[in-house]
């Protein structure tokens, strides 16, 4: 990046001034090669770079400290149709039907589907972050009809998300498959093939492979599972702060984002079915 700019002067690095950065930076944006997120980067690497000359006494000033950089893209979180997440849900039963789970080219028992299965359930569900739910222990499902529990998010900031039925019924039926003598009430909620704590990448891992049963893309994460249980709500009319509850979010700004794309999906809707849109 930084033999990019030199190129475009004449000059050691103690004669840049603040107009050879802007003219790099109208270049940038001008070619149509870099997004704002890019030239952003570029321009942060220049920053440090002056600053770096700053101390060792190479320059009194810093010429790229000054200028306005464009304003990064926000992007629209992905989220999936409730459809595709209906079909997302039943994939781990539809595979125990057709083979067995693997792990570093082990099988894994048949009770290791109805944990995927219930854990799958359980971040729709509730809109936990996979590291939250991996985190919950036999204790807080321990009581028989519950309907909340309690959940320490990130910052360490408790709070309480509504158990459905079928998240109910997803951990019963996990509970029912998993051996009894690995029922620990202090122990984690979601094991592993050894009976300790199942690893966030080997759920990722599993989660791929129902994606492909679902006739999903690969690349989506756990976390847009989060984004769907957001977008529904929204969606069907749930109030915009109780969301902002369920999610954990400090601030409403960052539920906001998923009513711009229950907007994008009305106006979508309007503009294919509407015969004067």
């Amino acid at each position: 990046m930084l033999g990019e700019f030199q190129k475009q002067r004449n000059g050691g690095w103690e004669e840049v001034r603040e107009a050879d950065c802007r003219k790099y930076l109208h270049g940038l944006a001008g070619q149509g090669r870099h997004g704002p997120a890019s030239v952003r980067l570029r321009f942060s690497a220049l920053r440090t770079f002056f600053q770096w000359m700053q101390s060792r006494g190479e320059r009194v000033d810093n010429p790229a400290s000054g200028l306005r950089l464009p304003r990064p893209r926000k992007s629209l979180p992905r989220f999936l149709s409730e459809e595709q997440m209906a079909n997302l849900l039943s994939a781990p039963c539809r595979l125990l039907e057709k083979k067995p789970a693997k792990v570093a080219g082990r099988k894994e028992p048949a009770w290791a589907r109805w944990r995927d299965a219930a854990l799958l359930e359980l971040l729709y569900g509730t809109g936990l972050r996979l590291g939250e739910a991996l985190s919950l222990s036999w204790r807080a499902f321990h009581e028989e009809g519950k309907r909340t529990l309690k959940v320490r998010g990130k910052g360490g900031k408790e709070r309480l998300v509504v158990l459905g039925e079928a998240v109910r019924e997803g951990m019963a039926k996990y509970l029912e498959k998993l051996p009894v003598g690995w029922r620990r009430e202090a122990g984690p909620a979601f094991l592993g093939p050894r009976g300790d704590r199942l690893c966030a990448r080997v759920f990722q891992r599993n989660l791929k492979e129902y994606l492909a049963e679902a006739e999903l893309d690969s690349s989506l994460t756990p976390h847009k599972l989060r984004h769907s249980f957001a977008t529904h709500l929204l969606s069907r009319g749930a109030d915009l702060r109780a969301v902002q509850e369920l999610l954990g979010h400090a601030r409403l700004t960052s539920t906001e984002i998923y009513t711009r794309v229950t907007t994008e999906r009305l106006r979508g809707a309007y503009g294919k079915a509407h015969p004067r849109a």
